[in-house]
Formats: structure tokens, sequence, C-alpha cells
């Protein structure tokens, strides 16, 4: 009998405890389990997290779920047994007073650990409040939207908000220059009555920009975008675009600063590229689009080559493709879609390529690895490349696959700098042992780029360079080796525009070289890499 009261006593104590611990840690479970949650403004989210705690403890002492200790009673009326019947009630409650001060000790810890544990999630982690946990961020026309000044303020005010959260540059504040851009920015609000979303966008831009970072950037979203019909056709012929309105792209920059965040101009000038093809990019850039636009062209033989379109010359995407196919008679994409990743050998040149297009780690890119390098052992290829010439980045994981297959021991990766609100936490950079899928390719290792490889598609190309592993070919990568990343993206609460802001600060690989861009150990322009490379895998094999 007693066996089993202990048993039943040791169930209540646990399942106390489990209630205890349960109804405290419901906001941080709603913050796991609930998208929505993470949306709340971070005071917010405390001061409702603490009201709750409080809540808790002040309802388990109103339901008496605490025991209180029972003082002795005097001597009964049947004597000894009488006493000693009172003394032992009066043990019991003793106990069950003990149980009750631990119970609210217990509980008191608990709280305290839950509500420095939602201080910690909405101050600490920069993912509180990104769009993220969001639904339909995409899908709102934000360029279009009108929004009213005050409107615009308060966004102004989230998007200065998170900088100074998030960003490493931002520690102390914001730097000096875009201290006097925000004031500028919020004067100008000030003095209207409401503006379009692509307005604001180009205003908020304007200060993120002077961070000098191409991955923290403010940006707007359409639902169809207007291409100009004719931009495929000069591609086609080999024509390059140079500018527009007459004015060369890095003029354009320099006359018209904090359209667009960039750390190396061809980035910029390819950024103003991707613009200037759609009539929503013309009307962001502050491009007249009611009267003649004229796009500047260089031909394959150096000619200058001009071609003038109004408003009506612009397609949505479904007319775009639609004429495209009826004039030039063929698929746009120019063969069949690939995927992201693939690869070609030429058995003659004892060259295999892998053309990654996107750095997405997943299962098809791992076997897509394994596959190439299975048939670069099994025909004895000399030489391996891989073209990162169209990739905009992705994980940094896909470069750490590909190393994996090829006879190196060991190699080093980059050091960082995190920020976590107050905190700036700086790691060096280390040595990894390379964990080596099979015997490993011991030949001559190449990449090629150009300026749209860009954040973890150039992270790779440094890992081959700076390691010694291989030689790059090509072009410059579109942004510099120490630069920013690991991003978090947010949503304007009124307009609707994006902002994505950085938060680690990465060193280069070769920390003499820290400030430099990713210079190619063979120069030529990115069109003319993969010829150079077969030149080279020409002569390895001989």
């Amino acid at each position: 009998m007693a066996t089993g009261k202990r048993r039943f006593g040791w169930m209540k104590t646990v399942l106390k405890v489990a209630v205890r611990l349960g109804v405290r840690v419901v906001p941080l479970g709603l913050c796991l389990v609930t998208k929505y949650w993470m949306n709340v403004n971070e005071w917010a989210a405390i001061g409702i997290t603490a009201a709750w705690v409080l809540a808790v403890e002040i309802a388990e002492r109103l339901l008496g779920s605490v025991g209180k200790p029972v003082k002795a009673g005097k001597a009964g009326e049947d004597g000894k047994a009488g006493r000693g019947g009172k003394a032992g009630k009066a043990g019991e409650d003793g106990k069950a007073g003990r149980a009750g001060k631990a119970g609210r000790i217990f509980g008191g810890i608990v709280s305290a650990l839950v509500l420095c544990a939602m201080v910690w999630k909405t101050e600490f982690d920069p993912g509180w409040n990104t769009c993220y946990y969001r639904d339909g961020v995409w899908d709102k026309d934000s360029g279009n939207a009108v929004v009213s000044r005050e409107e615009a303020l308060e966004d102004l005010d989230y998007v200065i908000k998170y900088l100074k959260k998030i960003h490493p540059l931002t520690l102390h504040g914001l730097p000096e220059e875009m201290a006097a851009k925000e004031k500028e920015v919020r004067e100008w609000i000030k003095g209207q009555e409401e503006m379009e979303g692509y307005v604001l966008a180009r205003k908020l831009e304007s200060i993120a920009a002077l961070l000098g970072d191409g991955h923290t950037h403010v940006e707007e979203n359409y639902p169809e975008y207007h291409l100009m019909k004719h931009i495929y056709e000069h591609n086609k012929r080999g024509d390059t675009m140079v500018g527009i309105n007459g004015e060369r792209f890095e003029e354009f920059l320099k006359n018209h600063p904090g359209l667009c965040s960039y750390e190396l101009e061809a980035y910029g000038v390819r950024l103003l590229k991707n613009r200037i093809v759609s009539l929503e990019g013309l009307k962001y850039l502050g491009i007249d689009v009611t009267g003649d636009i004229t796009y500047n062209y260089v031909s394959e033989k150096g000619e200058e080559v001009t071609e003038t379109v109004r408003a009506e010359d612009f397609l949505p995407m479904e007319e775009y493709l639609a004429y495209e196919e009826g004039v030039t008679g063929d698929d746009l994409r120019g063969g069949e879609d690939r995927g992201f990743v693939y690869y070609d050998v030429d058995e003659e040149l004892s060259l295999a390529v892998l053309t990654l297009t996107d750095c997405n780690y997943n299962k098809t890119y791992r076997e897509t690895v394994r596959k190439f390098f299975d048939e670069v052992a099994e025909r004895n290829l000399k030489t391996v490349a891989v073209d990162l010439r169209n990739n905009s980045g992705g994980s940094s994981m896909v470069a750490n696959e590909f190393i994996s297959y090829l006879a190196v021991d060991s190699y080093k990766s980059w050091g960082d700098e995190v920020r976590l609100n107050p905190l700036l936490i700086k790691r060096a950079g280390t040595v990894s042992k390379n964990w080596r899928k099979g015997a490993g390719f011991s030949g001559k290792v190449y990449v090629l780029t150009g300026v749209r490889a860009y954040s973890s598609a150039m992270d790779f190309a440094m890992l081959i360079q700076d390691n010694g592993i291989g030689k790059l070919i090509g072009e410059p990568c579109g942004n510099l080796p120490a630069s920013y990343g690991d991003v978090k993206r947010f949503q304007l609460p009124n307009s609707g525009l994006v902002m994505q802001v950085s938060m680690k600060r990465w060193h280069r690989v070769d920390e003499t070289k820290e400030e430099l861009p990713l210079i190619p150990d063979v120069e030529c322009p990115e069109e003319d890499a993969m010829e150079v490379l077969r030149d080279q895998a020409l002569g390895n094999r001989e």
C-alpha cells in the first residue's frame, strides 16, 4: 500500500513539474510553431512574455497549486496517540510546505529563463521579424503601391531600425555619411503628400547603398514586368549594350549615385543592365518613359549602334516570349534546359567542364558531381573546370563538395564577423581537413569567372585560387572576397518593399589580399573564357 502511495506521489510530482514548465514556455513554443508570432515588434513580444509568466505565477498562488505548511496543533483528547497523530499531520504539512516552496522557486527560475530566452530571441537573433515568416511577400505590387507621407516615414524608420540592428558596419550607429543621407531623405519625405513605391525604394536605397555592400539593399516588386521587345534580337546579333539615352553606364553610375548597392563598378553596370530592359526598371532609375528612349550598343565589329523605342515597345513576359519566337523562329532559351548543374566532356582535349548556374547544395548537385568525377577517373582526363560565369550564389557548401573529390589534404577557409545586435563576434579562418571521396583528382583545376559570378560563387572561386588548388580564367567576380553577406530579408510594413541586410562580414582566405578583388590568373573577357580554357587543356594534355 505504501509503495503504491509513493508511486502515486512521484507521478503527482512529475505532473506538477510538467505543468509548471509547460504553461511558462508557451510564448517560446509559439515562436517555434507559429510564424506570425515572429512578426510582432520585439519589445511587444518581450512585454507579452513578461505579462504571461507573471500571470502564471499569480494564477498558481490564487488557485492554491502550491501547498502551505500547517502549524502543529495542540494535543488531542486521545492522549499520547492523539498527540502522535497531530504530530504526524504536522510533519506531513511541513513536507508539503517545503515542497511548495521548492515548487515556487522552480517556477520562478523557469519564468526568468523564459523571459531571458525571449529577450535573446528578439534582441540578439537577427531572424526576428524577417519576411521568411510572412506569406505573399513577393505577390504585393510594391513598386506601384501609393503610400502617404506618414506611411513612408514609418517605412523609413523600419529600414533604419534593422540596418542598425543587423549590419556589422552599424554596430556603433549609422556611419556619418549614411546618417546625413537618412536626414536628407527624411526631410524630402516630409515635403511630400504621397508617393509611389518605386520612388520610395529609390530614396531608401540611396541610404543602404552607402554601406558599399552589394548584399544590402531595398527593392520593389511587380506582379508583371514589361520587357523591351528588341533586346533579344540585339543579344543574338552579338551587340553589347553600353548605355541609355547616350549616357554610358559607367557615367550613369557616377552621375546618379545611390541607385543600387554594389562593391565593384562592373557589378553596378550589371545591375543597371538588369534594370533598363524593363519599363519598371527605367521608371525606378528616373528615366522618362513618356517619350523616346534610346538604347546604345556596340556591335561585334566595334560599331556604335542605337535604337530608339517608346513605352509601347515594352511587352508583358508572355507577349514578349511570343514576339521573340515569331521573330527569331527558335526557342528563347537557346536549346534544352539542362538544369542548374550539368557537365560536358571533351575527350580529345582530356577536359571535363562542370557548369553550375546556382550554388544549390542538394542531392542533384551531389550526385552530378560524383558522376562527373567518376567519368573523369574512368577516362583518365587531365583537366577539370567549373563554369561559374552565370552563378549568382547560394550555399557555400557546393565548393566543399567539389574539393572533396580533389587530391587535397586540407585547405584554409575564411574568417568572419557575425553581428548579433549589440555583439560582434569575430571568428578566425580555419584549416579544414579534406575528407576525400575516392582517390582524389590530381590533374589541373580551373574555374571560369565573370561579373555575374557572385556571393557563394565568388567564394567557390576564392577557395580554389587562394588555397593554390587551381587557377581562375575570365573576369573578376561581381563582389569582393572581403565583403558582407549571410542576409536577412524584411518587408516594410506599409509599402511592401523588401529590404535585404547582411549580418556577417567575410574575410578573404588569403589575408594578404584582403582589400583586393578576386583577379583571375588568366584575365580575358568572360565570353572568351571557355576558349582560353580549351587552350590551357590542350597544353595540359601534351
